[in-house]
């Protein structure tokens, strides 16, 4: 299979998953909002209708503050957990200079092509002269 049809098939992939997770997220929502009324609903035969409502708020309420406060916790725990980007540069320099050196050892004359050739790259990025 090409790579152009694999990328093909794999966006086609994902845009169903991301479909699916789009109506699975529409499905819950509809499923939280008939929770709620049934909420009410049973607070109805408890409560005068003002007071149920009031009720209802709050608890909607509670629940979307609590939903901030647990998303928030682990938004800083995924954070706290990611490398610096000092580490991550660090990181990525060391894997280049080990590609680098196995591609030396394989065949120095690529090695000297490729380097010829960035220095010219990096030499026409650098320039100062107008375009």
């Amino acid at each position: 299979m090409s790579i152009a049809r694999r990328a093909s098939l794999l966006a086609r992939i994902a845009a169903l998953w991301a479909g699916l997770g789009v109506a699975a997220l529409c499905i819950a929502l509809a499923g939280i909002g008939f929770l709620a009324v049934a909420f009410f609903i049973w607070l109805l035969r408890h409560f005068p209708a003002d007071e149920a409502a009031a009720i209802s708020g709050g608890a909607l309420l509670l629940v979307a503050v609590l939903t901030v406060l647990v998303g928030n916790a682990i938004i800083r725990r995924i954070k706290a957990n990611q490398p610096s980007m000092l580490a991550e540069f660090g990181g990525t320099l060391g894997l280049a200079a080990r590609i680098v050196g196995m591609l030396v050892r394989k065949d120095p004359r690529k090695a000297i092509i490729l380097s010829m050739i960035a220095g010219a790259l990096a030499e026409y990025v650098t320039s100062d002269r107008k375009k």
